[in-house]
Order: structure tokens, then sequence, then C-alpha cells
């Protein structure tokens, strides 16, 4: 049975070209169990909805699964729903989105036959195999996990708890070859990484942050993750990695095992890296063993400059902190990009303006600028429904909620036009004031397509 696993094209933020990890998993569990299965990333592959939908129906599936972030639901219904019309097969949606807002989601978009929350490898593969050997409805209920039509009635059942480090340890590697077809076609560009995650979950709070996989942290063993990475050195010729941990360098012993073997290994000779850390993690001897076992980048969330607004969101860190690891980091030389959120609970042009000078203060190798986005299953989300915290909410239309080109969210006292003006400002005074004009032009040179997008979008909100 043909399985074709599907991510929507980009709407216009198509710099971040990589693999997508959770159904590359979900495509290497789903072909141990002996299905055929094919990813169709639109989104990777840059391709138009058209050649996506062409290429889907000469695969020819059996079924259909598409994941979909909550700015992306919209696209994927309109794919399902054209390829439903073409070729009349089962269409299972998963992904963030479906994960926050399970019944929401099948009761939105009757399209969808079925769906999957959670950590999806294991609820995928009970589910086709339900599919497979026609099973009666009501025996879908035993699935953990999953979402279905039953006549009239969306059944959600009963979640499907977190893996464990032991079961994690047990998965298949992450089936990459619809994105490197063969070892010609592999990771040899120099902006290529090979993706990885080392763990799954948060220990944090953040109240912007919807916690798709949990708050408790389960690790992988290091012996577990090196031989990955061995395997992608030796079959894809990757050089380059991105691990996407929601925290990679921890300071804990379990992270300093883990960069020691790393050094053990060699890799510090063979392969470069980046990773993400949170402030108040950072100290000199953690990056000095980052950088010897192979750290080439880190990104760090700085999310506001205002100390009260740190506290609000739960981020966990002070203004202080964030100063002082941004110190050793530069101090170490390692590259870091810095990311940034404007339109915080009860944010002013006070706290907005503290961010602006903080940014330009750090003065990062990059920098991200998003505005706040109430994302289903956050506190923000419950926060923006309810109209507290100074919270407008101006659209409910799903394909509004990016925080890069979307409006959805403003603040009392900071209206929606306001916060743009600021994010721009942001950017532009980052470079600006600490006259960096070439790395400006490159940063606006890349982002061109998104430009375009926020420029038409407007245009055609003022002239129909």
């Amino acid at each position: 049975m043909k399985i074709a696993l599907i991510r929507p094209p980009a709407t216009y933020a198509n710099w971040y070209k990589q693999p997508a990890l959770g159904i590359a998993y979900i495509s290497a569990c789903v072909k141990d169990r002996g299905f055929d299965c094919k990813i169709f990333d639109a989104y990777f592959h840059n391709w138009s909805q058209a050649e996506l939908l062409h290429r889907v129906e000469d695969y020819n599936p059996a079924i259909v699964g598409l994941t979909a972030m909550t700015h992306e639901v919209n696209q994927a219904a309109e794919i399902a729903t054209k390829l439903k019309s073409r070729m009349d097969v089962p269409i299972v949606i998963g992904g963030c989105h479906a994960t926050a807002l399970p019944q929401k989601t099948l009761a939105e978009f009757s399209v969808f036959d079925y769906g999957i929350f959670g950590e999806g490898e294991y609820t995928v593969i009970e589910l086709l195999e339900s599919i497979q050997h026609k099973k009666p409805t009501r025996e879908l209920n035993n699935i953990r996990g999953c979402i279905f039509r039953d006549k009239d009635r969306i059944v959600v059942n009963d979640p499907r708890p977190f893996m464990t480090s032991t079961e994690l340890n047990s998965l298949p590697y992450p089936s990459l070859n619809d994105y490197y077809a063969d070892n010609s076609q592999a990771l040899h560009s120099k902006d290529s990484y090979y993706v990885i995650f080392t763990s799954r979950g948060c220990p944090y709070n953040c109240a912007f942050c919807m916690q798709v996989l949990g708050r408790k942290v389960r690790c992988r063993s290091a012996q577990n993750i090196v031989r990955e990475m061995n395997y992608a050195i030796e079959h894809y010729g990757a050089h380059t990695f991105d691990f996407l941990d929601e925290v990679f360098l921890f300071d804990n012993q379990v992270t300093r095992n883990l960069l020691k073997l790393f050094i053990r290994q060699n890799f510090h000779r063979q392969i470069k890296w980046g990773a993400l850390t949170r402030a108040n993690f950072v100290n000199p001897e953690l990056i000095a063993l980052a950088k010897k076992a192979g750290c080439v980048r880190l990104g760090m969330g700085v999310e506001s400059g205002d100390d009260k607004i740190l506290k609000a969101i739960g981020k966990g860190i002070t203004v202080n902190q964030i100063r002082q690891a941004v110190k050793i980091i530069k101090q170490a030389k390692i590259p870091l990009a810095t990311y940034y959120i404007l339109g915080h609970p009860d944010e002013t042009i006070e706290s907005l303006r503290k961010t602006v000078d903080l940014a330009i203060e750090l003065n990062t190798k990059n920098i991200s600028v998003g505005l706040m986005v109430p994302y289903p299953g956050t506190r923000i989300y419950d926060m923006a429904l309810q109209g507290s915290n100074g919270y407008h909410l101006l659209s409910q239309d799903w394909a509004e909620y990016d925080k890069y080109g979307g409006k959805v969210l403003e603040v009392k006292g900071v209206p929606y036009n306001q916060l743009v003006k600021w994010q721009r400002r942001t950017l532009l005074n980052l470079y600006l004031k600490n006259f960096r004009f070439l790395d400006c032009l490159r940063f606006f040179w890349k982002r061109r397509r998104a430009f375009y997008f926020v420029i038409k979008k407007k245009f055609e909100s003022l002239f129909g």
C-alpha cells in the first residue's frame, strides 16, 4: 500500500529549506512496517501547488497524509480537496495545528478523514494497519492519539503518552532519501544541513509556545546519536549538522558527555554544527567545550529587552543574563543568532523601545524579529480569545497566524501597524547603527520574496 506524506508549499518564507524531520521519522517507521512511502515536501523543493499535485497523482497513493502548522492548515485542506476530487483517497492530517485543536480541525475541515495529534510514529502505523485490513470503525477507538469520523460524530481518542528515551533510541533514522535521492545530490552545498534531534521536549513554559513535545525532556543516548551522525556522513555526505532540539546546549553532564564524545570521535575535525541554547545555561566552560567539539553557530531566544515582559511570559531569564551570555559567546567567536518577539502581553511603547535598544546593543551575527501570534494551545491564545492583557484579536483566519506577515493580533496602545513599524525599526537600526550596511543588504535581499508578499498583501487589502 502506497502512502504519500505531504508538506505544503511555502507562502513566502522559503529561506529555511531543511527537511521536515517529523514526516521523515513517520516515513521511516512506515517503511519499517512494510509500507511503500514517499515524502512530497513542496516547501523544501520549492514546488508550486500544481506541481505538488501532479507528483502525488503520478505516485497514485492509497492514503495521503499532510502535516501543517497553523498558518498552513488552510492550504493543506485545499490540497486535500483537490486530491480527493482526482483520486478519492483517505486523507490524514497531522502536525502542530491538529495537535493543538484535534476536534476543531476535523470539524472545520470536512475533507480530512482522520487526524493524528501528539507524537505520530506509533499512531500512524496503527491507523494504516487498521485501514489496510478494513477493520470496523469502532476498532479505531483503541488507537491513542487518533481522531476520526464515526458517521456524523467526530471522535477524539485518548492522547498517546510521549515516547520514553528508550523508545526514541529504538526509532529508525529519519528517511531522507526523498530529500537526497542519491549521494550525488547529497549535502554538498555549504548551505545544506543534516537535521537531527538528540532529545524531545522543553522544561520551560513560555506563554507563546504550545510545547507540542511536552515539558519533560527525553534524551537519546550519546551512542545512538553518534551512530546516526556517522550514518549521515557515510550515506549522505553530511558535513554540517543542525540540532533541532528546543534546547540542545543545556549546562548539564549529559550535554558535556555528548560533546566530549564528539571530540573522541574526531567529529570536530570532520563536521560543523549549530544548535539552540538559553541565556541561563551559557558559561565560558560550556561554550569553550562546544566550540572544541565543532560548534560554529548558536541561536538563542531573547524575546524582549524588558525584564517585566520576560517575567510575564515565563521565559525564565533576565536581560542581564542575556547580556552576559552574548558576551561569552562572542568572546568564543561563535556566530550567534538572537530571536525577538514584538507584541507581548501588556506590551508598551517603552518596552518595545527597550527591545530595540537591546538588539542594537547585542549586535549579534543574525537576528529574527517576529510579531506575536496566538498559536492554538498556548497561553497567549487563551489571552487573545479572552481579550485580556491588552490583547485585541484581529482575525480568526488561520492563514494570518504567521509571525512574519500575518495580521492577527495587536496590543492596547500599540496597534498592529505600530508593531510592524517597530519590527522594521529593530531590523534597520541593528544594521545601520552598527554600520553593518552590507549585512543589511544581504538580509533584505535574502528575504525579498517575503517583502514582496507583504507589499502585495497590503495592496490587495487596500484596493480589493
